[in-house]
């Protein structure tokens, strides 16, 4: 795929090298179609074509070359470019892909394949060598035959949210990331769609475009300079995301331009999250949104994540545009327009907000009961036990140990504070939210509606309940196995108990029961939450209509 946000035009003096090497690339490619070039058993050899690279596929292995193309944004029409174009690709994809990506090697056409430690200048041709996967396994593919396991989404967003945690932040370029240079890449965008699409279809969305990027402009800066803006994968779509044996692993990053790779981390996730949506599957956005956000910390991202869901969503819409306009080019173009459109109509019309606090013992199925509802409602989830994790180690959250006093009255206390603040931020951003705390205690849960009256948004409390005998095995097993963030163990659960203040008569108002022990298939399915998916979600509140003004609705494609 074209990877720029300007439409690439070969330039005059690029075009004169371009004839010369189409000479040459004719003969690489008689080369690497004949299995003998190869120094391993190649089988039938397969070809894989994008605008800018072609992949040989031969046996276990895969062969990237670079194309001899020249675009306004980037000219491989020189040997030398296309070889630091390889070594890049080697080096900046090893950090999300590395299984994948083995090394260089050399090509002389009419030889055979020599893998080298270090390429050198000197016109040689040269090709990125992988480890061949399974296409099935493509997560694009995945979900098109409806085989995308929320475990499988568990794992891209943790591993994601580790990637931008240790990503550099080195920026090389003191303009990358920043507000002006997005504006700029957005309005080229938006003029390259107006192009192709229409400009009566996209004019509505370029005034949303600029209303909304002015909102955020500052906190897209600040964030710039407090380091938000890193070394990300910078084309994270589904076709670019392929689960690989126990883990999944994300290939394929842009390596040509500093200022499509040099972003906000924001940014970088709002890719996958917006081609889970035009794939028809905000559920599993929802879901990979909150796990990132809980192994990142960084709520932050959802003051700037909407304008960077259209933005990507109309990148899409563009690029599917400049191919050979087949049908499916032009269906693929209208759904990620579509998208685009209905994240815009998001802000315009509001949902309206709603605070839902989790009530139970451990082991009453709070935490898996708050992950599934999460996906459905949807709303952004906050976990007591990722942030008791969060202050406890300043780590994102995982099985490191806890202080002896994590669980003492004021640690407690100072867990229920993050939370409070975090949720307050969440929901002033339009976001509904999930809190997964225990909330045995009054004063918590009073802080919390309190703050629901203060923002005029509606508060509801799940109240969950097991048996004794079973919240009992479950914190026993849960201990065991050392695989969930909750440290609660049978004498957190006796604590909880001697502690535990009962709802008051006005809290019973506002609760609603759920019972546990049922399988997790039930606890996943819409049915079993009722009336809690359609709470107030219609007509947008006071502080939402506020906030967002009034931006027209736009309509999208019929």
């Amino acid at each position: 795929m074209i990877r720029s946000n300007v439409e690439g035009t070969p330039t005059l003096h690029a075009a004169n090298r371009q004839r010369a090497a189409r000479r040459a690339w004719r003969a690489l490619e008689r080369t690497l179609r004949r299995p003998d070039f190869y120094l391993h058993p190649a089988g039938r050899i397969e070809r894989r074509e994008t605008h800018l690279s072609v992949v040989y596929l031969a046996g276990r292995f895969a062969y990237k070359i670079k194309k001899p193309v020249a675009f306004g944004f980037v000219d491989f029409t020189d040997a030398d470019a296309r070889r630091r174009s390889c070594e890049a690709e080697l080096r900046l994809n090893r950090t999300l892909a590395g299984p994948l990506y083995l090394g260089l090697v050399r090509i002389a056409p009419g030889g055979r394949a020599r893998q080298v430690a270090a390429s050198r200048a000197g016109g040689a041709e040269y090709a990125v060598r992988m480890r061949r996967f399974d296409e099935r396994m493509l997560f694009s593919r995945l979900l098109a035959r409806r085989d995308l396991q929320r475990a499988d989404i568990d794992r891209a967003a943790a591993r994601l949210a580790l990637c931008h945690l240790h990503a550099s932040r080195d920026v090389p370029r003191h303009a990358l990331g920043s507000a002006a240079l997005l504006r700029a890449q957005c309005d080229a965008v938006l003029d390259g769609c107006a192009t192709h699409i229409g400009a009566a279809r996209i004019e509505p969305l370029r005034r949303w475009c600029a209303a909304e990027l002015a909102c955020v402009a500052d906190t897209l800066d600040a964030r710039r300079a407090t380091g938000f803006v890193r070394s990300c994968h910078g084309d994270l779509h589904l076709n670019n995301i392929v689960r690989w044996r126990d883990t999944v692993l994300m290939f394929d990053c842009i390596e040509f331009d500093d200022a499509l790779r040099w972003i906000d981390i924001a940014n970088d996730l709002a890719f996958v999250l917006m081609d889970l949506r035009a794939s028809g599957r905000a559920d599993l956005a929802t879901r990979m949104l909150n796990r990132w956000l809980e192994t990142s910390g960084d709520y932050g991202a959802l003051v700037p994540l909407r304008f960077y869901i259209v933005y990507r969503a109309l990148v899409r819409a563009y690029v599917a545009r400049l191919g050979p306009q087949e049908p499916a080019s032009r269906a693929a173009s209208e759904r990620y327009l579509d998208t685009a459109v209905a994240a815009v109509n998001e802000t315009a019309t509001g949902q309206r907000r709603c605070l839902l606090l989790c009530h139970g013992f451990s082991g009453s199925g709070k935490s898996v009961a708050s992950r599934a509802l999460a996906d459905l409602y949807p709303a952004i989830r906050l976990s007591s036990d990722a942030q008791r994790k969060r202050i406890g180690t300043h780590a994102p959250p995982g099985r490191a140990a806890l202080r002896a006093d994590s669980y003492a009255p004021d640690e407690i206390d100072r867990v229920y504070g993050a939370l409070l603040e975090t949720a307050e931020h969440i929901l002033r951003n339009g976001y509904s939210v999930i809190v997964d705390a225990t909330f045995l205690q009054r004063k918590h849960r009073a802080a919390f509606l309190e703050l629901a009256h203060a923002l005029g948004v509606r508060a509801v409390l799940l109240d969950f309940h097991a048996s004794d005998a079973c919240m009992a095995a479950r914190v026993s097993a849960r201990a065991r196995a050392r695989n969930d963030l909750s440290d609660a163990d049978l004498a957190v659960l006796e604590m909880q108990r001697t502690r535990a203040e009962p709802l008051t008569a006005d809290e019973r108002t506002l609760a609603v029961r759920f019972d546990t022990e049922v399988p997790l298939s039930r606890i996943e399915a819409a049915e079993y939450w009722g009336s809690i998916l359609t709470i107030d979600q219609r007509q947008p509140d006071a502080q939402t209509r506020q906030h967002h003004g009034n931006k027209p609705q736009l309509r999208g494609h019929s």
